[in-house]
Parts: C-alpha cells; structure tokens; sequence
C-alpha cells in the first residue's frame, strides 16, 4: 500500500488511520454520510463514491498479523476506535451531515458498524453475517483465537460483547441484520439471534425480516445497503 495516497488522522502516538472519503456528488436536502466497515486484512481502503451519499472508508490494517483489529486497537489499548470516532465526527461536522450518519460492515465489519454506530448516535446501522462476541464463542475459539487475543489484554472491557453497550434509556441506531449465505458449527449466525433478544429486552429497534439478502460483501452490497437506507428514510 502506498500510504501517501491516502488520508489519514493520527493520535498523539504518531498511529495513523487511514482512510478514503468522497463527498455527495449531487447538492441536495438529504446528504448523509456512510461509513462502511471492512473485514478487516486490506491493503488500501474500499474504493467507492455515490453521487447522494457522502462515502467514508476507513482502513483497520492493525491487530494480529496486520489482519484487523475489529475497529478497536491492540492489546487493550483501542486507539483505532478513539481515531474513528474522531474522524467521523469530524466529517460530519465539515459537511454538516451530524443527523444523517449511516454504518455498513459485514462480520468483523459489521462489529465495528454496531459499535461505532452506538458510539457516533448514528440513524441506522446494516451489518451483515456480524459478530457480537469476541471471545468464548464457537467462532471465536477457533484458530481465529490469536486474532482475538491480540485486541484485548489481561482486563475483561465490554468491548468483547455488544451488548454491553445497550440499555432501555439511551437513544440507539435502528439496527438491521442479515444472516450470512452458509451455516456452520463456526459461523457467528448465533450472535445474531444473541443480538436480537438483547435489544428486544430493551426495547431497541431491530430488524431481521425485511432487510435485503446480500449476495456478497463488495461494492454491490453496498449499493443495495444505500439503495435500502434510501427507502428508509423516505418512509420516515
């Protein structure tokens, strides 16, 4: 990867995130901004512009073997979770777009959309086949269990369950999931029904039953999320 062809925001730490961004193309009353969350293991952020959308992609090339860290950090320190919320504050900030913030990401990126999501108050999250729990899960005591270990040190943060984010008083994304296409003894379709009954109990909006069925996790994916949110929104 050629860094000095991207963006980037740093911490004091000299850590740098980065990142691509694309703004709306077309000027209009309804310019909100996506982020979309990768799986984590790119070499370059997600290339990607809509002429409606303001378009954010970030790059997570740290944690174990530069394979991601699920938009958190490393070995309990989760600066790429400090550096991400900065950043989108700060573009929605510049493009005025604070009340129309969208997440996309699909298994480990969709752990980082539910998060970030809930972090940024964003209007609606999609996250797609996602994990919920980093630890003591089918999935994650696998051979993936050294990418796991790498995020998180010896303490126990809430981190490693989300919902130990939710709760019946704060305000919440609207939530919509999809299950992933295959079914295994190790693929995080649990999380997702664990999910659910967690923000049922709180009565926090969620959705399983109308969202689209995707295919794949590239850009077309993405345009039918987009194209999905879209009909949301105008419904009210």
């Amino acid at each position: 990867m050629e860094n000095e062809d991207f963006l980037y925001i740093e911490d004091d730490n000299k850590r740098k995130l980065y990142y691509r961004f694309t703004p709306a193309a077309i000027a209009s009353n309804f310019m909100p901004l996506i982020v979309v969350l990768d799986e984590g293991g790119s070499t370059e952020p997600t290339h990607f512009e809509h002429k409606m959308w303001n378009v954010l992609t970030p790059l997570d090339n740290f944690g174990y073997k530069n394979s991601g860290s699920c938009w958190l950090g490393e070995k309990g320190d989760f600066f790429v979770k400090d550096l991400l919320q900065k950043l989108i504050h700060e573009i929605a900030e510049a493009h005025e777009c604070e009340e129309h913030i969208y997440l996309y990401g699909s298994s480990m990126g969709g752990y980082g959309a539910i998060l970030h999501g809930i972090l940024c108050k964003a209007n609606a999250v999609y996250a797609h086949a996602t994990q919920i729990r980093l630890q003591e899960t089918q999935h994650t005591n696998t051979e993936m269990k050294q990418f796991y270990n790498s995020i998180f040190d010896k303490m126990t943060p809430k981190e490693k369950d989300l919902t130990h984010f939710l709760n019946p008083s704060d305000p919440f994304p609207v939530f919509y999931l999809s299950k992933g296409s295959t079914v295994d003894e190790n693929c995080p379709e649990d999380d997702t029904a664990y999910f659910v009954a967690a923000c049922k109990k709180h009565d926090i909006k969620v959705h399983l039953d109308f969202c689209p069925k995707l295919n794949d996790n590239g850009i077309q994916a993405v345009k039918e999320v987009l194209n999905f949110f879209e009909r949301i929104a105008s419904e009210g």
